[in-house]
């Protein structure tokens, strides 16, 4: 998925798509992150998975497969969100699901969140680091790009701190991509988890997040040279040079089903809205309004 809108994984903790807490241990389920990951990828720049048992709320389980201390849940979805962030147009993206932590979740290694390490762990607070990619996007994703350089995809190093408060979380992220298209940018996001019924984890919550002009400038500005190739094949667009500022405000609302013991099902909806300057005034926005989907099946060895 593009930079910001699928895998995608982000939905939420993304998640998606986006953003991303662990799953039940974190009070976030992965889909949400795995959304944030697919769908905050297009509206942020191109941001699943389930509970670790039959009752969504309780700690998870070893791996009776890998053995004590560790935890891997596979699968596989799909997502519809927008070709690019701002684009009117959508795209279905396949999802692949992949929640792994290691040493007690000291590491982990996801779809959403990269890999990385719980360097500080105290009770309900954690901080740490991870490295991810950050996707690019091409002139092909839509005829609003047509002329247009790409955005290459590349490493990015993730910082971030997360506070548990059941059932409440919140988290702050820092993400620096690094590559050909440098940028970096801060989100900030809470969710409320809950179980409505004993095999169902369900989250809801809001975020907020933050871009530097580096960012902006690679997804949402147009250079002299671009527009003038554009216009020239039959795309007018007018050169765009944003600064930094807040990109978008989302809410995103996930679910999580123990079919089995083993088996989950994932849904994830999350709705954006570009709200900054940098984003809504871009000649590439055609649209505000970024809404986006994700559903899969996991198997929880």
């Amino acid at each position: 998925m593009p930079e910001h809108v699928l895998p995608p994984l982000p939905l939420a903790a993304a998640p998606i798509v986006a953003s991303p807490v662990r799953p039940a241990r974190r009070g976030v389920p992965l889909a949400c992150f795995t959304l944030a990951l697919l769908f905050h990828a297009p509206v942020m720049a191109q941001e699943a998975p389930a509970p670790s048992s039959v009752t969504p709320a309780t700690e998870p389980r070893a791996s009776t497969f890998l053995g004590d201390g560790t935890t891997l849940t596979l699968g596989v979805g799909t997502s519809v969100g927008p070709a690019y962030a701002g684009a009117k147009t959508y795209r279905v993206r396949p999802v692949p699901l992949v929640d792994a932590t290691f040493f007690d979740d000291r590491v982990f290694l996801s779809t959403a969140n990269g890999l990385g390490a719980n360097i500080i762990n105290l009770g309900p607070f954690q901080s740490g680091l991870a490295i991810t990619y950050g996707g690019g996007r091409s002139r092909s994703d839509s005829e609003r790009l047509r002329g247009l350089s790409d955005v290459a995809g590349g490493a990015a190093v993730v910082g971030f701190l997360k506070y548990r408060l059941r059932p409440f979380s919140f988290e702050l992220k820092a993400t620096n991509n690094f590559g050909p298209n440098p940028g970096a940018k801060l989100s900030f996001a809470s969710h409320y988890s809950f179980t409505p019924l004993s095999r169902l984890l369900v989250s809801v919550g809001p975020e907020v997040t933050w871009a530097d002009h580096r960012y902006n400038q690679a997804y949402f500005g147009v250079t002299s040279a671009e527009a003038t190739q554009a216009s020239a094949q039959g795309n007018p667009l007018r050169a765009y040079s944003p600064g930094s500022g807040i990109n978008d405000v989302s809410l995103s609302l996930s679910g999580v089903y123990a079919v089995t013991d083993h088996w989950q099902w994932m849904t994830n909806v999350r709705l954006s809205e570009l709200v900054g300057n940098a984003a809504k005034n871009s000649p590439l926005t055609q649209r505000q309004f970024q809404p986006g989907i994700m559903t899969g099946v996991a198997y929880k060895f």
